[in-house]
């Protein structure tokens, strides 16, 4: 079973995202600041990380980058609500799935489920 990081300083975003994910029977943990995700990070790998971009304590850029540096590296969804020039900016550094809120569920699931199907068939 796949685990996954959220990140995610808006608590019933967080929240939300937390229940959808856990009932498509992953393993979630959330976050509600990038400085609390890396901590977790840390102690427990992932296998994906959704992170919104605008937080306190450690932005969702800062996060990405930080990710990316793993080896290997989680794969990443990113998230943003009115600030689409900051979902251009970690596509260029990698990332390559994003959405702006609110997303359409089914569109970011069918995202998810591509990501971790990936992850497991490329393990390197």
């Amino acid at each position: 079973m796949s685990n996954i990081l959220v990140i995610e300083d808006e608590s019933s975003m967080r929240e939300f995202m937390v229940t959808m994910l856990e009932l498509e029977g992953y393993n979630v943990d959330s976050a509600p600041d990038g400085a609390v995700g890396m901590d977790l990070f840390e102690k427990e790998r992932y296998d994906l990380v959704i992170t919104d971009m605008i937080m306190p304590e450690k932005d969702g850029s800062e996060v990405c980058k930080e990710l990316m540096e793993y080896e290997p590296a989680p794969e990443i969804i990113a998230l943003s609500a009115a600030h689409p020039h900051i979902l251009e900016q970690v596509m260029n550094l990698g990332v390559d799935i994003s959405f702006e809120k609110p997303f359409d569920v089914v569109d970011f699931l069918k995202s998810v489920n591509s990501k971790l199907n990936s992850k497991h068939s490329n393990p390197n």
